[in-house]
Order: structure tokens, then sequence, then C-alpha cells
């Protein structure tokens, strides 16, 4: 269990420092110099202005126009961003990392538990007062982290507001990391503590226990495969979306990509659903599963 909260711990920090990130991610480009259209020459002691057209050439120094020092200053900024991008590409990369080994580790302590028998066999010392209150706390917290954070961004992309995407997609995901994934780990632990102490553990517990725990399973793989695995993009093209509106452009459009990924906030919802659904109504033992008469 120490090791699954110190991945989860990995998992928040290096989510938190991704977003952090991409999120400031602007270009500055240094704006060149002008050149006077009309160049003042001395004749005698009155100064006329003459038109470049009909000036003499004369070939004058690169760093006389600014253009040296200007040139030296885009390669700075790319050279920065370049560097910031690198240092946010390996941030995601341990998330990823950390967030498939999250997976497999509470996966396979599904499991273990499913079919071996109760794993750590303390679990069966600890009161079940305590396995209830973190259970109910945690599925508070997931479910509705999820449904919530779905209508929120429902409603940023339809407001179109460059704004209010960049806020939404720099602050907001944030709560994935801090809230959603503490709590779905809180609950499977504290819901296999509770068919522990209540049934003798999960391998004899009752039908609708099972399923629960093969939805929360389903559910993790679709949440990180549709979801966190598009966040990166949605933030990169709405950093673009928020730069041109900076630069003076009007009538953006939401980039298609935050577009898309409301299918899947909306599937992660029906999941959240399907989870209350077992809870309550208890398939196989308060009333048949909806199969029952075709097995």
């Amino acid at each position: 269990m120490k090791c699954l909260i110190l991945l989860l711990s990995t998992l928040s920090a290096a989510t938190a420092f991704s977003q952090q990130r991409f999120t400031n991610q602007y270009v500055g480009v240094s704006s060149l110099r002008p050149l006077s259209p009309k160049v003042p020459r001395i004749n005698g002691n009155v100064a006329r202005l003459v038109s470049p057209s009909t000036r003499p050439f004369r070939s004058e120094p690169l760093n006389a126009r600014g253009t040296v020092q200007d040139e030296k200053t885009v390669a700075a900024d790319i050279t920065t961003t370049s560097r910031s991008d690198e240092a946010a590409d390996k941030a995601k990369t341990v998330e990823l990392i950390a967030l498939g080994i999250w997976l497999i580790s509470l996966t396979s302590f599904i499991l273990i538990n499913n079919y071996v028998g109760p794993f750590p066999v303390f679990l069966k010392q600890i009161p079940e007062r305590v396995f209830f209150f973190s259970h109910m706390i945690g599925g508070m917290l997931f479910g509705g982290g999820i449904i919530l954070t779905t209508c929120i961004e429902k409603l940023a992309a339809n407001s179109k507001n460059p704004e209010v995407l960049e806020f939404y997609f720099s602050k907001i995901p944030g709560l994935d990391a801090l809230i959603v994934v503490p709590a779905v780990t809180v609950s499977i632990l504290s819901g296999i503590g509770l068919a522990t102490v209540r049934y003798g553990g999960l391998m004899i517990a009752p039908p609708h226990i099972s399923a629960i725990f093969d939805t929360l399973i389903a559910f993790m793989v679709w949440w990180g495969l549709t979801d966190l695995s598009t966040q990166t993009t949605a933030i990169k093209a709405v950093n673009e979306m928020y730069e041109s509106y900076q630069a003076g452009e009007t009538d953006l459009e939401t980039p298609k990509v935050v577009l898309d990924r409301h299918f899947s906030n909306i599937v992660s919802c029906f999941f959240v659903l399907t989870l209350y659904s077992l809870m309550v109504f208890k398939p196989g033992t308060l009333v048949a599963f909806p199969w029952a008469p075709f097995t």
C-alpha cells in the first residue's frame, strides 16, 4: 500500500509539473526595428531630406541596422522555447510511465484479492467504519470530479473564448492529479477492505462486488487512454489559440481536439453512473442481473 501511495504521489507531481510547463509556453519574438523612409543628408549648412530611392547606395554593417542583435534575440527565444519543450516532454513521459505503473499496480491488487485471497492480511484488523468512511469520501470526490469537469469543459468549449479555454486547461486539469486519481485509489483500496471485513474477501463477496471492480478497471483504462492522453495535445492547441487571440485575431474557433474530448468525458460519466447503480441496486443480491434470464 505504501508503494501505491508513493506511485500516486509521483503521478500527481509529474502531472502538475507537465501541466504547468505546457501552459506557460508562449514564444516571445522581438520585433525588428524599421528603417526610416527618409534619411537626412547634410549639404553645407542646410540639412534636407532625400528619398531613399535617390540616395546613392552605400553598404552598411548589419549591426548598424540592428539586424544582428534582433537575430540573436530571436535565436535566444527559440533556444529557450526548445528547452522548455524538451523539459515538458520529459515531464509528460514521466507522467505517462507513472500512470501506467499506477494502473498496473491497482489492477494487480484487485486481481490478487479476487483470485488469490485477502492481501495484505492486516486488512482484516482495520475497523469496518474506517473503510466505509474512506470509501464514501473517495467515491464522492471521484464521481463528482469526473462529472463536474465534464460539464465545465463543455461550457468552456462552447464559449469559444480563448481566455476561458486558456484558464480551464491551465488550472482545471490539475484536479485530475490532485483529486480524481487519489480519490479513485482510495475508493479501490477501501472497497477491497470493506469486502474483506464484511464478506471475508473479494473472491467470496456477492456478485455485484466483482462487477463494481470490473467496471472500475474498465473505467481506469478508458480514462487513461482517451482523457489523460489527449490533455497535452489539447493544451498545446489552446495555447496556440490564445496566442492568436493576443496577436489580435478574432472569430477564433475552439480547437477540434477539445471538442472531440467531450465524447470521452461523456463515456466516463456513464462509467460513474454504472458504478453507483451497481452499489445501490446490488444486482445478483437485491435484484437479478439484467442478463439473468438468458443465462
